[in-house]
């Protein structure tokens, strides 16, 4: 289980294991990838920069990550419409992510702002994905999922956690 902490006034640090930080890499590398991907199915609308998918997504991953940014009860269009703005946001979320993971070692150091936000957007897509593609033994490519999705739940919540000491301790300074 990964501690968050602060450390001064700008940053957070946590410990992890070698192995766990190499799951969360393999987790970002694998999710820009597949974000590439997609992005070259798309097409330019009309003469303007602007660019949309030829057809909505039929893959379960990104349309979990669509649901998780707009809402679980738009239509295929909207979610279509907003894609391209949508998926690259989640792109630069997973890009920042990546910065932060340590090449050697297990210490984590996010600058306060969007470093941890980046992170909780980053693994509330992978969840939201797992939720997405689980099968009804709750295995994901013959893997009980349990176990990742009990873990990026207390990585998330001792994030969220240390985020909120900030956020009070500021309110309770600027009085």
């Amino acid at each position: 289980m990964t501690n968050w902490d602060r450390l001064g006034g700008s940053t957070y640090i946590g410990v992890m294991t070698r192995h766990e930080i190499d799951v969360l890499d393999s987790y970002v590398v694998g999710l820009l990838g597949l974000l590439s991907h997609r992005a070259e199915s798309y097409l330019p609308v009309g003469g303007t920069r602007a660019r949309m998918p030829a057809a909505p997504t039929k893959d379960d991953r990104i349309k979990a990550i669509l649901v998780a940014e707009l809402g679980a009860d738009e239509p295929d269009w909207f979610l279509a419409l907003n894609e391209e703005c949508v998926l690259r946001e989640v792109a630069e979320a997973l890009q920042l992510m990546a910065s932060t993971l340590p090449a050697s070692g297990g210490v984590v150091m996010l600058r306060v702002g969007a470093e941890p936000a980046a992170w909780l957007r980053c693994i509330r897509h992978v969840l939201a994905i797992i939720a997405a593609v689980v099968d009804h033994n709750g295995e994901v490519r013959d893997q009980a999922s349990e176990p990742t999705v009990i873990w990026l739940n207390a990585l998330a919540d001792g994030l969220t956690t240390a985020s909120a000491h900030v956020a009070l301790e500021i309110r309770e300074h600027g009085r």
